[in-house]
């Protein structure tokens, strides 16, 4: 496994919980978190500095501040360096609020999809220098199956996990891997009040996710649970998906 790993979207929920896993492993890190949780950043580097024994460096960004992706993935990586990326930022927003509010959209997309989309790409180019290296990404069962209940979400999720899925087609036959992780509902700050069935805590979920980079999986759903409860969602006819209030 990679031994230096930029997480994007460290400060909390599920980032923050495989940045732990990772430096219990003895990982260098580099965490890269929104400006106003600069605290929290540096509260969670001192914390992994005790658990891995290596320096933590730390960058804040935006998720829509694109113009920076460059610069600030430079200052964590020398050229030709090889490392990690594990993209874990993401928001759930209401979805009626969504559907009355266009411009909101275009944001919930951004922060979604646009900015992942830019910055693996960013990372990709940096990867095939060294000639190794490792993306993953949170996506969601979400962008399995368009639903009434979360369309937009899942709209974005579906093009993350297509482009993920381009990248491991770009990148097959090298040392180059490519995870497309899919998380059940998580006990996080993004689902907090949410009535979420199956709802997994963060650690056993992060612990999955760290064993599937381990292993240089494709594509993981955790809990498991989730591969089957899609695969039925997915191929259910028409006549019977519309029906269901899901």
């Amino acid at each position: 496994m990679i031994q230096r790993w930029i997480i994007v979207g460290a400060t909390g929920g599920l980032g923050s919980e495989i940045a732990r896993e990772l430096a219990g492993k003895g990982c260098e890190l580099c965490l890269i978190g929104s400006p106003d949780s600069r605290d929290r950043l540096e509260e969670n580097a001192r914390d992994l500095e005790n658990r891995s024994g290596h320096p933590v460096q730390i960058a804040t960004l935006s998720a829509t501040d694109s113009g920076r992706f460059a610069s600030v993935l430079d200052e964590l990586v020398q050229s030709g360096e090889p490392f990690g990326l594990i993209w874990a930022v993401g928001v759930l927003w209401d979805q009626v609020e969504l559907q009355r509010d266009p411009e909101r959209v275009r944001e919930y997309h951004q922060i979604n999809y646009t900015s992942a989309s830019e910055f693996l790409e960013l990372a990709a180019t940096r990867m095939e220098s060294s000639g190794v290296g490792h993306i993953v990404a949170l996506g969601s069962p979400a962008g399995d199956r368009g639903r009434r209940s979360n369309y937009l979400y899942g709209a974005a999720k579906a093009a993350l996990h297509i482009q993920l899925e381009g990248m491991r087609h770009r990148f097959a036959g090298t040392s180059i891997k490519v995870t497309t992780i899919k998380p059940g509902p998580t006990r996080t700050p993004m689902t907090a009040g949410l009535k979420q069935p199956l709802q997994a805590e963060p650690k056993p979920q992060a612990v999955r996710i760290v064993q599937a980079i381990e292993r240089g999986k494709a594509v993981v759903y955790t809990p498991p649970v989730w591969w089957p409860i899609m695969h039925l969602i997915r191929h259910l006819p028409r006549f019977v998906f519309d029906k269901l209030d899901i």
